[in-house]
């Protein structure tokens, strides 16, 4: 009996014993990773650190590499995505927003009078009709709904946004967005919007080429909002031409993703909306946005890179001879542009 009781109580300890074996080797496992996962960016850091070394004296090769660098430094498809997917949910609510508001206008304006004013055909001229025709509740619990609903995705839209920034300035990461970011980005999506109607009526009244050249002013709106949002996030500088080439980039591909959107996609996606029906639509729009967050993305990276490298715009254009005497003239000039108190 003492045998086995001995038996019975040294028992317990070499059951757990191999529990703790299972334990440690995946910790060690866990550790493993982690260290090959260190050495894998490491070993990326070096090499792109060797890159940037030996084309330092060739500027544009030196320029795009530090970008490309920048880019993946500050995850720029996963935050672009993520910027992507709070447009998106920003645009649902605001959408719904505005339908509301179309319906308290209905005793005002006539559908018919809307949908030609702004050159709208298919699906949306649809929408517009059925809005104008929403009964008193729908519209109250439309508008109000969505104008929570803009509250919160503009709230989560700016913080991704203040985040984005402080990732392709190096700066430290925060969360902490603004009221005055939400109301850019509200101004913004609302101009898109607005253009998109102008250019549908161009294009209905003057055909493809008045709507085409139109682009051009096009790119300019959106550079000139995009850098007004860019001044609210954070960045180590008050410049705004710092912030010029992230500008002509986002205006650019903004503009160009509307000019296929407006001139080239209404035929192609009403075939396909006939065939796959709401989810071609679906399909579309979703790319839109992530074009758009990403084109957002670099154009910080590019804002980033380019001003640690060769400094800013404003810099070169205040020390030209005439100029110069500008900022030495006023204080207001020396403080916006960033030029320091003796500026040369």
């Amino acid at each position: 009996m003492a045998d086995e009781d001995r038996f019975e109580s040294a028992s317990p300890p070499g059951d757990a014993a191999p529990v703790a074996d299972t334990a440690g080797s995946e910790a060690t496992g866990l550790r493993a990773l982690l260290g090959r996962s260190r050495e894998r960016v490491a070993a990326e850091q070096a090499r792109a650190n060797a890159l940037l070394e030996k084309y330092h004296d060739r500027p544009l090769i030196d320029v795009g590499l530090r970008i490309y660098q920048r880019d993946r430094e500050a995850a720029g498809s996963v935050v672009g995505s993520a910027l992507a997917f709070r447009l998106f949910l920003f645009f649902v609510p605001l959408t719904l927003f505005v339908v509301g508001l179309l319906g308290f206008l209905a005793r005002w304006i006539d559908a018919t009078d809307v949908i030609d004013a702004g050159g709208l055909r298919g699906t949306i001229a649809t929408q517009i009709n059925t809005a104008l025709s929403q009964p008193e509740s729908t519209r109250w619990l439309a508008t109000v709904t969505g104008l929570v609903g803009m509250a919160w995705a503009g709230r989560s839209l700016s913080k991704v946004m203040v985040s984005a920034s402080c990732l392709a300035w190096r700066l430290p990461v925060t969360t902490k967005a603004s009221v005055r970011v939400i109301g850019s980005v509200i101004g913004l999506i609302a101009g898109i919007v607005f253009v998109a109607t102008v250019v549908n009526r161009l294009r209905e009244d003057q055909g493809l080429a008045a709507a085409g050249l139109s682009f051009v002013a096009v790119v300019a709106l959106y550079g000139i909002a995009w850098m007004a949002i860019s001044m609210l996030l954070p960045r180590p500088t008050r410049d705004p031409g710092a912030l010029l080439p992230g500008a002509v980039v986002v205006g650019a591909v903004l503009a160009g993703m509307e000019a296929i959107s407006q001139l080239y996609l209404p035929d192609k996606l009403g075939r396909a909306s006939a065939l796959y029906g709401a989810l071609a639509v679906t399909i579309v729009t979703l790319g839109w946005f992530f074009f758009a967050g990403r084109a957002m993305v670099f154009g910080m990276s590019l804002d980033a890179v380019i001003y640690e490298r060769f400094g800013s715009i404003s810099q070169f254009v205040f020390g030209l001879p005439v100029v110069r005497v500008l900022p030495r003239r006023s204080s207001w000039i020396r403080h916006f542009f960033d030029l320091g108190e003796d500026p040369s």
